[in-house]
């Protein structure tokens, strides 16, 4: 078998034995008619691939689905799209495959390092690859079909494959993001969720959050920058103070490009910052917030899921966080907001979820979603003052009393702020 170096590829030994390593372990067509295989390199991240033709049958033995970012992290978690089987498209995909037809341009990477018995992860075309092995094992079907196989990735090529390979407009940015944390700062983000309790041991942030009723990355990143944002910030309040200002939780970005929040942060700490106390304290109390009040909800007669998952809406989140890191240097107060609070009379939940949905303060426009229920800094600010609120009083609930006070106070923040008191 000849092995060449495309035109515009830069030879590489390292590469050129992983091709042969490749070819001896997965049979191609190209091997079988003693093709030539050229090694091609992409233009931008100078990835080193082939391009080469895979039956169903082998495909079978030799293709995984799980790919990783970062394989020596001994971790097991998926770092591409979950499938979707029940989908129409793939029912529609695994019928054709059935039929035999053949399918192309499915790219995936030569690795051994784990699962080594099937050493094909496939990065793009996993819905393609899932129905090809099902019409093999179901009836036997075996066409001829079209690879793309990297090999010698760094963690941020691997990176840039998982991106391009499924970059759709039907993908949402909680994969991008979740794909862009293990490249950038590796696992700790997931595993401080899991410590905390704000994940469970088998759990990953989920790719589609809409779909699950699990904190996602973006929320994760979020969590930790508002909690360090708040305590600087309670570093230069007297206990008098608190109440006097208008506070600004910070919601990270979320898609293709990381956070420079968050980036600059996990750069400045290190490794320090999975480890502060304060925070990990933070991060539990939350867990016991979001847990208790999934629970009381899942009892009620209203249990629905933007009720159950109130506590993760980006803005009751970032604000509990942020005042969370403001109370540090405050622990009186501090202590009463890491308590999970009794509902309100006549409410099932802590968070009073469907109060809070039927909030309405006067100023506000007719298509007004209620508190705590959208992502914008106004809902965020006024989230923050609630939270605020109910720490002055260890027996305080979320009624609408507490709700109205606490907008009221971020109402009139803002209006003396402009200059108009006399």
């Amino acid at each position: 078998m000849e092995i060449g170096f495309d035109q515009n590829a830069g030879k590489n030994k390292e590469v050129e034995k992983s091709v042969k390593a490749f070819l001896n372990e997965v049979e191609t067509v190209e091997l079988e008619r003693n093709g030539p295989i050229i090694v091609h390199q992409d233009g931008v991240k100078k990835s080193y691939y082939i391009r080469c033709t895979v039956s169903g049958e082998t495909m079978s033995r030799v293709v995984s689905l799980d790919a990783r970012l970062d394989p020596q992290t001994g971790e097991t978690f998926r770092d591409n799209r979950e499938l979707l089987l029940k989908n129409a498209t793939f029912l529609r995909m695994r019928a054709d495959a059935e039929k035999e037809r053949e399918f192309s341009d499915i790219v995936a990477e030569y690795m051994t390092s784990y699962q080594p018995e099937k050493p094909l992860k496939v990065w793009g075309g996993q819905h393609r690859a899932r129905a090809i092995i099902d019409a093999y094992l179901a009836k036997k079907v075996s066409r001829h079909h079209g690879f793309r196989i990297y090999f010698c990735l760094s963690k941020q090529q691997r990176a840039e494959l998982a991106l391009i390979s499924n970059t759709s407009i039907a993908i949402s940015n909680d994969l991008f993001d979740r794909q862009l944390e293990e490249t950038f700062t590796g696992p700790h983000l997931r595993r401080w969720c899991r410590k905390v309790g704000l994940l469970k041991s088998n759990e990953d942030f989920p790719d589609v959050g809409s779909r699950f009723e699990r904190i996602t990355t973006q929320e994760a990143r979020s969590f930790i920058v508002n909690y360090f944002k708040g305590r600087q910030r309670g570093k230069e309040l007297e206990d008098s103070q608190l109440d006097r200002n208008v506070y600004e939780p910070y919601l990270c970005h979320s898609g293709i490009v990381l956070d420079e929040e968050y980036m600059k942060l996990t750069e400045e700490m290190g490794t320090t910052l999975w480890q502060d106390k304060g925070l990990l304290e933070a991060g539990r109390a939350f867990a016991k917030l979001n847990a208790a009040q999934h629970q009381a909800i899942k009892k009620s007669k209203t249990d629905f899921k933007a009720y159950r998952a109130k506590a993760l809406v980006p803005s009751v989140l970032a604000a509990w966080s942020y005042v969370a890191g403001l109370l540090q240097s405050h622990p009186a107060r501090l202590q009463v907001h890491l308590t999970v609070p009794q509902p309100p009379k006549g409410a099932p939940d802590p968070l009073n979820a469907e109060e809070m949905s039927r909030f309405k303060y006067y100023q506000d426009l007719d298509s007004s979603l209620g508190l705590g229920t959208r992502s914008t800094l106004k809902d965020r600010q006024r989230m923050a003052q609630v939270f605020l609120a109910r720490s002055i009083d260890p027996k305080s609930t979320f009624d609408r009393k507490l709700l109205n006070s606490a907008v009221n106070q971020v109402a009139a923040l803002r209006y003396f702020s402009k200059g108009y008191a006399a």
